[in-house]
């Protein structure tokens, strides 16, 4: 099996719904034997950026080609948009993304497909195309951004003109941020260890916090493996800072998996106190336990919950997070899926994030802190819910936090990342305190 017709081939499963990651991974272990690493990152190269240009690659095909690209046949249509994709967006030289598309198109048996890969690669690879090509906004945000309908609409009515640039920037994938893991480490000598492995090492914007550049997987690290850090973004490392999380207390954080905002707490906590992991999928809870094992958080425990159903039977909390299920649009750089999200029945989403943040509430002790966080950009997800929340609970406020970020906006709802502003993952932070009666 070729890289490119393992790509290929992922692309047409992806055709049919499911997680690109998934997708792409199922694919990969079906190779007998084993792609190697090489191959396998320039397989999972080709996939992707295939998927984040989608539809501006059907659009130049659809330019110089006699038939509509949904028109043709799977396999044609695949190594088309992965051989523009290579030669417009991955370097690859047009002479050998043309070549080894053609030959890729006879072994799937479509020889007869051949010459016409061979013609429209060339002619669409020589197109010129430029954002001013399309006047419409929400055509240019669908078709030159890679946006669906839904996803483009919602971002033009929310940031006006400047859905274009917040658009673009989720094109581009923030550095790999790490977090120190306090209770086994210090950043001095972390940073050794990485560079040691031959890992580009930068410090973050605040203590505990590393830029990391991996030559390879992070999880393929010495480092990694003795839970020395995890993988945690700047944003959502932010989030969990803000919750202030202190030795000795009694700490629930509601929406846990995969773990990292958890394990940022039980470090804040020095490993004392009480720390409860909930997650809804009983699948997750395992993986979530595997996480904070790794990392020695012995004050943290993983259970199962569905956080939208109080809990009466749990004690109350010094401090609570809510890192609620959302639509997922401030992450769309790393899961190029939700580009094509359809958000018809999102105010069942809405409807949810509402319940959460509210049980998180009832589960806070009198002068405890509640913070309210999601991975998206979407007002409605984000301000608009705490303005909801506050208006049933008036003995809740808003706080600001004490921890900034360059770029940030916060105003009397909490505060926003736009990956635009900020060069992290789009991401809404709300603290909030309950006041003393």
């Amino acid at each position: 099996m070729t890289p490119r017709r393992l790509a290929v081939k992922a692309l047409m499963h992806q055709e049919q719904a499911g997680y690109a990651n998934l997708v792409l991974d199922a694919e990969l272990k079906k190779c007998t034997p084993p792609m190697d690493g090489r191959d396998a990152a320039f397989a999972t190269s080709v996939f992707y950026t295939t998927l984040e240009h989608l539809p501006l690659l059907d659009y130049l095909l659809n330019q110089v080609s006699k038939k509509p690209v949904e028109k043709l046949d799977a396999p044609v249509r695949a190594v088309l948009r992965a051989g523009l994709a290579q030669a417009r967006y991955m370097k690859v030289p047009l002479p050998a993304a043309v070549n080894e598309s053609v030959k890729l198109t006879r072994a799937l048996g479509k020889s007869s497909a051949a010459g016409m890969v061979n013609a429209v690669l060339r002619r669409a690879a020589a197109l010129s195309v430029k954002e001013t090509d399309f006047t419409d906004p929400r055509e240019r945000l669908r078709t030159y951004y890679c946006l669906s309908d839904s996803v483009a609409g919602l971002l033009w009515e929310q940031y006006g003109e400047e859905a274009f640039a917040l658009a673009a920037s989720l094109a581009q994938r923030p550095v790999t941020a790490v977090r120190v893991n306090t209770l086994r480490t210090d950043d001095a000598v972390l940073t050794n260890l990485l560079q040691d492995e031959g890992h580009l090492v930068m410090p973050g914007p605040w203590p505990h916090a590393l830029l990391v550049t991996f030559s390879g997987s992070p999880a393929g690290s010495e480092a990694f493996r003795r839970g020395l850090f995890h993988v945690q973004g700047l944003a959502s490392q932010y989030a969990a800072l803000c919750v202030e999380a202190r030795p000795g207390q009694r700490v629930l954080d509601l929406c846990a998996a995969p773990g990292g905002k958890s394990l940022t707490m039980a470090q804040q906590m020095k490993n004392t106190g009480t720390l409860l992991c909930g997650e809804f999928v009983q699948s997750r809870v395992p993986l979530l336990q595997k996480a904070l094992d790794r990392c020695g958080a012995t004050c943290a425990r993983a259970v199962q919950n569905d956080a939208t159903v109080h809990r009466a039977d749990w004690p109350l909390f010094d401090r609570v997070l809510c890192d609620v299920p959302c639509s997922g649009l401030g992450v769309i750089a790393k899961k190029p899926d939700i580009r094509y999200k359809d958000l018809d029945g999102i105010e069942n989403l809405y409807a949810d994030q509402q319940k959460i943040l509210q049980n998180g509430a009832d589960s806070l002790a009198e002068n405890g802190r509640l913070v309210y966080s999601t991975c998206t950009v979407n007002y409605k997800e984000n301000q608009a819910q705490i303005r909801e929340f506050l208006q049933k609970n008036p003995d809740f406020r808003v706080i600001v936090p004490e921890q900034n970020f360059p770029g940030a906006q916060t105003d009397a709802w909490g505060t926003l990342f736009l990956p635009h502003k900020t060069g992290t993952d789009g991401f809404f932070v709300a603290v909030l305190e309950k006041v003393s009666t």
